[in-house]
């Protein structure tokens, strides 16, 4: 932990000054086969252990990449896990840099790129390979700062990384949220943990006016939904004089939108009814009223609205990743076609389905088959008004299609 004072300890089962001892006295080059070079030099930003000609992966590191002939591919990660080689962006020189000035760098340019930083705003500073840093997410949440570490190297390098987030960004606490499988793949434990300040339980953020509570320990993802923030606005947009259903609600965000926007009434389902009650209280703490909770499964849920013959004008559907890993992918689409016709089912003539897919197995051109398949045969035509992905603060790498993981679409039933 960073205590302002030293740093103790970073966990994981590695051992950082080993870590580091090796890395100064060993190879500090990296070589990809030619296949690799050729992959590398179109865009491609992981490699496996079986894709470096020459250079030991081991221990954890940075490193300077190089193509088969020697020419220089910039930085890159190595690591302990099944992606044995991430790029890490370019560099001046043929050195590489001590890591104090490559996290310092990097993580100015990121949060630089960010613009003005809003003291009671929810903005992700860091994403990962996006930001030329792998295995790094960094949310900030109001004056708590939030990371997701997946990267042996990035673990080791926390000294480097916190007290320059705490200088840049003035948090009163810097948490550590380690519940994510990839953290497996490099050997790296799954405790959540304070790094820096004081233990901070709950904080709360405003978008569009609206105030959210965000639980930093123990909420989805980092302790909110940062990425949904374009696709609330547009619910918002949408849903004036509107019955809005909210499905996978979590503590509300679409639905307190919707009923900010001017929707008549809003229901909010969920599995949780603790996120039930913090929609709740998030609705009465935002003036808000309109708002029915509903403990349930979405599909259940669903169901049960079609056989009473229920109807809404603006549903959401923003399910968590259906599909983790490859093998996975036949359930997640099946579960995405079933979910996607049976909310098609409820929309009232002229209504509005924003249906999401987080699973980034799950391709854009794939996903869209996907509800086209779920439209085909209902008794109206479906079109589709617009697509949407994360916000700005959530920057794909067109050649690294895992970091453009989030894919929203707004379709409308259209009769007659």
């Amino acid at each position: 932990m960073w205590r302002g004072d030293g740093f103790v300890g970073v966990g994981g089962g590695l051992d950082y000054v080993a870590a580091v001892t090796s890395s100064a006295a060993g190879v500090s080059s990296i070589r990809l086969h030619a296949k690799a070079s050729s992959l590398a030099r179109a865009g491609r930003l992981w490699f496996f252990a079986d894709d470096v000609l020459e250079g030991d992966v081991l221990p954890p590191r940075l490193v300077r990449l190089a193509d088969e002939a020697g020419r220089d591919l910039g930085l890159a990660f190595t690591g302990a896990g099944k992606i044995a080689v991430r790029r890490a962006g370019g560099w001046p020189g043929d050195g590489v840099p001590d890591r104090e000035t490559f996290f310092g760098a990097r993580l100015e340019a990121a949060i630089a790129a960010r613009g003005p930083l809003v003291p009671e705003a929810g903005v992700r500073l860091v994403h990962g390979e996006s930001d030329w840093l792998p295995g790094l997410v960094v949310d900030r949440y109001a004056d708590v700062v939030v990371l997701q570490v997946t990267s042996a190297f990035v673990e080791q390098a926390l000294d480097a990384i916190v007290p320059r987030l705490v200088e840049r960004t003035g948090a009163a606490a810097v948490i550590a949220r380690n519940d994510v499988g990839a953290r497996r793949h490099e050997a790296l434990d799954g405790d959540s943990r304070l790094l820096h300040g004081r233990r901070v339980d709950e904080t709360a953020i405003v978008e569009g006016g609206l105030r959210h509570v965000v639980r930093p320990f123990d909420g989805h993802k980092t302790g909110f939904y940062l990425d949904q923030r374009p696709a609330r606005a547009l619910v918002r947009e949408l849903a004036v004089g509107r019955t809005v259903l909210d499905l996978f609600s979590y503590q509300g965000a679409f639905a307190l939108h919707a009923l900010a926007g001017g929707a008549r009434a809003a229901v909010a389902v969920d599995q949780s009814e603790a996120a039930l009650a913090r929609a709740v209280a998030g609705a009465r703490a935002n003036g808000l009223e309109g708002l029915t909770t509903i403990a349930a499964n979405a599909f259940d849920h669903l169901r049960t609205e079609r056989d009473r013959g229920g109807s809404h004008d603006l549903i959401v559907l923003d399910p968590p990743a259906f599909a983790k890993s490859r093998r996975e992918l036949r359930g997640a689409e099946r579960g995405y076609r079933d979910l996607n016709r049976l909310a098609l089912r409820l929309l009232a003539p002229g209504g509005h389905l924003l249906t999401c897919s987080c699973s980034h197995h799950v391709s854009l051109p794939r996903f869209e088959d996907i509800v086209r398949q779920a439209a085909a045969g209902l008794p109206f035509r479906t079109v589709l008004r617009r697509r949407l992905g994360a916000g700005d603060d959530h920057p794909a790498v067109v050649t690294h299609p895992e970091s453009e993981y989030l894919k929203v679409l707004l379709l409308q039933r259209c009769d007659g």
